[in-house]
């Protein structure tokens, strides 16, 4: 162990729900596997509450500015060995939080003259608009490394920002992997089917998706997962289960409050129902049968298209022909190659 000292922007450890939390623990124990004795991590909460911040390029300041807004933050780069970002799925679009996660990267390479890395993400500007563009590039050009978790972010980064960048995936499969053998076994001593919401729920989606998990498993239960290491229920969450629940009304609210009950409670369902990326991703590391709904970015499709799945289902059609043919879709474990992707995140060059 050095003692070194490491910045952890955009840590998702303690919010959103236990696949964030899955994805940020690989990450600080990939850092402690480098030797890093010392982890500073800034919550992607903060992250997207940080103001004031640059709304182009033309914008960006001095040193002398940015320590004046952001003093703690400003210390931690000062003394900090290098930065490590948690892009995860942040850099979409052209709001806040993306704007002070790229403003901040610019920072500490231009202005800290520290090492920047960024990992563990997908890329989707939203825009071709040069001002947006620019700033996009001007934040990434900054980094040492860039690793992406698909090849469409992948294209985006290296075609569109043209900087090189590393294929790598999602570090949730690694802090699955040591706990694939030894989760609990069904939390609910019957069969049933897990579902989830999605950052982007369309609650037109509830009297099909109800109608047709009724028709399909009669006697099962129907659990609603939820849970986070620090949050509990994530604020989207109580919306999307009511709403469910008036055409599913036996549906249960499972609210997990550990990261292996929430691997368990997937890996024992029957089927997965779900919009949300880190359960998509759990299910493929435990070859648990999924029908999966698309996100606000293509970051499931993304996936899907790498694996060679279909895409994610997007009418009431689609889900109804996904549901008959579950039975026999192909039901893989991708947890060994995912984990030997999600490693290429950590391949920098610290000499």
């Amino acid at each position: 162990m050095t003692n070194k000292m490491v910045v952890l922007l955009n840590d998702t450890m303690d919010v959103y729900h236990w696949g964030c939390y899955g994805t940020s623990h690989a990450i600080r124990e990939q850092l402690r596997r480098k030797g890093i004795a010392h982890i500073v991590p800034l919550s992607v909460n903060v992250i997207h509450r940080l103001t004031p911040v640059p709304q182009s390029l033309a914008e960006f300041s001095t040193k002398e500015n940015f320590i004046a807004h952001f003093p703690p933050l400003s210390k931690a780069l000062a003394l900090c060995d290098y930065v490590v970002v948690n892009g995860e799925g942040t850099l979409h679009d052209f709001k806040n939080g993306p704007r002070a996660l790229l403003y901040i990267m610019y920072a500490a390479k231009t202005w800290f003259n520290k090492r920047v890395y960024l990992i563990n993400h997908a890329c989707y500007p939203g825009s071709q608009q040069p001002e947006v563009i620019d700033f996009y590039k001007a934040a990434y050009h900054c980094c040492d490394f860039v690793a992406a978790r698909e090849s469409t972010s992948q294209k985006i980064i290296e075609n569109l920002l043209g900087k090189p960048c590393t294929r790598a995936f999602d570090s949730l499969p690694l802090s699955i992997l040591p706990l694939c053998n030894s989760l609990p076994g069904n939390l609910f001593k019957s069969q049933y089917i897990c579902l989830s919401g999605a950052v982007n729920y369309d609650p037109a989606r509830s009297p099909y998706i109800a109608r047709g998990l009724l028709a399909k498993y009669p006697g099962y239960r129907f659990i609603y997962l939820v849970g986070s290491y620090k949050e509990g229920m994530n604020r989207e969450e109580p919306a999307v289960f009511h709403h469910l629940k008036q055409y599913l009304p036996t549906l249960e609210l499972y609210d997990a409050k550990t990261f292996a009950n929430f691997l368990s409670v997937i890996q024992h369902a029957e089927l997965l129902v779900s919009g949300r990326y880190h359960y998509f991703i759990a299910a493929l590391c435990l070859a648990t049968r999924q029908i999966y709904f698309p996100s606000n970015t293509l970051k499931i499709d993304a996936v899907a298209w790498d694996l060679g799945l279909p895409l994610a289902v997007k009418t009431q059609p689609a889900f109804e022909q996904a549901l008959k043919n579950i039975e026999t879709a192909p039901c893989v474990n991708y947890l060994q190659p995912l984990c030997q992707l999600a490693l290429n995140n950590y391949g920098w060059d610290e000499s």
